[in-house]
């Protein structure tokens, strides 16, 4: 009777006595895999990537089952070698065909032993051609990639509760005349969007945990090439974090740099053909300007600006931009492009057809390989299937140099077991060498035609071209300009609101969360120019045709700002200039106007306050000037009159006088 049980990391022990070595041993062949859904799982603790002559396979099984040991038992097959991708992919898929070429008797669990780190270890020795046969060695007839099939199933051949196909990889170190295939691992360090449109930031604790995950990955092997492509947006994301741990990921990320490469990128990742429209040249600019200062700064690397990874799409006119940003690599996935026929994996350089500027050299990202980077379950199983489909692609053409590029995608989170895996297992490899993307381009030669020819490919065309509202990224470019030319040198104001309209011009968001980062620019420019403010409305009288007026400035802002107070009226002229540049650098700045009345009377004086540019409008007052000095003019003819009227009034007085004379008393 079976009772409840689990069993796994409980006991020790290694499975070394091999029987049939030639063939199907009768009673013992292996089922299909994970034939029900019994709660058992079988995960693939750890096993040798790379397996010569005279060498053995150690396979490393972790086992949970709530069955009683001795009614459980662990069945082994090794079938026949994949002779192409198709085959590997096949015994991933449906599982290995036909029936194995070697199995291992099935044994209980009850009667094994665990290791020191609790799992259960099958060995499968191989034999050496150049020593005497061995029965208890595995006699593999070529070097190649053998599907292994490891079942837990029920006690003397009864159902499977659970399963795994991993690969028994035949190899030996390359023969003269041989290379061994260069395989540019390109690893993102991305995380979702951590700046809001209010300017906040929220890291997601998964994304920050799984960067981290990557970042001690590196750091453990610090001997094994690879190329990382950060996202800025996330670097700047872990060093603003107050997260011990985030900081602990930008440092260990700093420490595992030496020896490999970095891609430049945008500060967020792109949909380059939206650039295409008129007048977005600059924001494409602006994005690769700010994500490498953000690299520099946060990892202490300069990046390559040479290269260009991407996994989107892209159109003739984007290649063409970043030919004149002096991007002259470009890694593209292989969907990108228009098909070859090809009996092989691609795995050489190749030309970009492009008009007007000079061909770049490319390389498509293997779609096959990446697809190893999806959701696991098995972690090491995975990166291990990896490696063997690698070895695949090594089989197609062993005496020609060659380079695969591995583009992992940025939704993948990284898993410390799976890389740990992967990368131990590229620095133990013959068939394989682990490179950088720029050592694939300058140490494979490119892909030639028949007739000798380099090969040049082209771009699929763009079906649904991407959009961005160029109109309201363009306005919030300029508003924020003029919000910059207002501040110091050191003043980074701008740069944090400038992160807002960067993400803004990303790949992937909504129409209506676009906006949402756009209104954030402005309400971020906002939020500083109205701590300024000029005086509201007030009245000035002048007594006299010239005089002085006041305009006060307050500030609010707590640091210093450059602008420009500017004043206009129809009647009042102004001798020293309308306008006047100003540091605020106090709470409160008076600024005194000369000015010259034309009449008496009121009349409206308008006060604003700008950008050094002009651009931008900080506020503005209306104040009223009331004059009570009479013009020139006017005195002129005051005292013109009043003289005529002297005059009049001196003769009328004369001739009364003359006439009073000359009548008779």
């Amino acid at each position: 009777m079976r009772r409840g049980r689990r069993a796994g990391a409980a006991a020790a022990a290694v499975l070394a006595v091999l029987a049939g070595l030639a063939g199907v041993l009768p009673g013992v062949g292996v089922g299909r895999a994970g034939a029900q859904d019994s709660g058992s799982v079988l995960r693939l603790a750890s096993q040798t990537p790379w397996v010569g002559p005279g060498e053995e396979l150690v396979l490393r099984l972790d086992v949970t089952t709530a069955e009683e040991p001795a009614d459980v038992e662990l069945a082994v097959g090794v079938y026949r070698r994949a002779r192409n991708r198709s085959e590997f992919a096949q015994s991933l898929q449906d599982g290995p065909r036909g029936n194995p070429i070697t199995v291992v008797p099935p044994a209980p669990l009850s009667e094994l032993a665990t290791d020191a780190a609790g799992a259960f270890v099958v060995r499968l020795p191989v034999q050496d051609p150049g020593q005497p046969p061995d029965p208890a060695r595995l006699r593999l007839a070529a070097e190649g990639v053998y599907p292994v099939r490891v079942e837990l199933r029920e006690a003397g051949g009864g159902a499977t509760l659970a399963g795994l196909v991993t690969h028994l990889v035949y190899t030996r170190p390359p023969q003269p005349g041989g290379f061994p295939v260069e395989v540019a691992l390109v690893l993102p360090v991305h995380a979702a969007l951590a700046l809001q449109p209010d300017g906040t930031r929220s890291l997601n604790r998964r994304d920050a945990d799984a960067v981290g995950a990557l970042a001690r990955s590196l750091e453990a092997q610090p001997g094994v090439p690879v190329t990382l492509v950060p996202t800025p947006e996330t670097l700047d994301a872990l060093d603003a974090s107050t997260r011990p741990e985030d900081r602990e990921t930008l440092a260990a990320l700093r420490r595992g740099l030496a020896g490999r490469q970095v891609v430049a990128s945008p500060y967020v990742p792109l949909a380059l053909p939206a650039f295409e429209r008129p007048g977005l040249a600059a924001e494409l600019a602006a994005q690769l300007d700010r994500g490498s200062q953000v690299v520099e700064r946060t990892l202490g690397r300069r990046p390559d600006p040479r290269t260009w990874v991407s996994e989107d799409r892209l159109d003739e006119r984007s290649v063409v931009r970043l030919r004149q940003q002096q991007v002259d690599r470009l890694v593209l996935a292989e969907e990108a492009f228009e098909p070859v026929d090809m009996p092989v994996t691609l795995a050489q350089p190749f030309e970009l057809e492009t008009r007007g500027v000079r061909r770049p050299s490319a390389l498509a990202g293997d779609a096959g390989l990446a697809g190893h980077f999806g959701p696991a379950t098995d972690p090491v199983l995975a990166a291990h299937r990896l490696l063997a489909d690698l070895a695949v692609v090594h089989q197609d053409h062993p005496s020609r140099a060659r380079g695969v590029v591995v583009v992992v995608p940025r939704t993948w989170r990284p898993n410390r077991a799976f890389l740990d895996s992967l990368l131990a297992g590229l620095s133990a490899a013959t068939v394989v060498s682990a490179s950088k993307v720029e050592t694939v381009f300058t140490d494979v030669g490119p892909m030639v035609t028949t007739r000798g020819a380099p090969l040049v490919r082209r771009l699929r065309p763009l079906a649904d071209p991407p959009t961005l509202p160029a109109d309201d990224l363009q306005s919030a470019r300029r508003r924020l300009v003029a919000f910059a030319s207002m501040l110091t040198p050191d003043n980074t104001l701008d740069e944090e609101i400038e992160e807002l309209l960067l993400v803004a011009g990303g790949a992937g968001l909504r129409p209506g969360r676009r906006q949402a980062y756009l209104d954030g620019v402005e309400a971020g420019i906002r939020a500083q120019t109205s701590t300024v403010q000029v005086p509201d409305h007030r009245s000035i009288t002048l007594t006299a045709r010239t005089g002085e007026i006041p305009v006060t400035v307050l500030s609010g802002a707590g640091y210093p700002l450059s602008v420009r107070i500017r004043v206009e009226s129809d009647k009042l002229d102004f001798p020293r200039g309308a306008v006047r540049a100003v540091d605020l650098s106090r709470r409160s700045t008076t600024e005194r106007f000369s000015v010259r009345a034309r009449t008496s009377g009121s009349f409206p004086l308008r006060v604003s306050l700008v950008s050094p540019d002009g651009a931008l409008v900080l506020g503005s007052s209306r104040f009223t000037v009331r004059s009570t000095a009479a013009s020139g003019v006017g005195v002129v003819l005051s005292v013109g009159a009043g003289t005529f009227l002297l005059l009049w009034w001196g003769r009328h007085l004369v001739r009364g006088r003359r006439n009073r004379r000359l009548v008779p008393a």
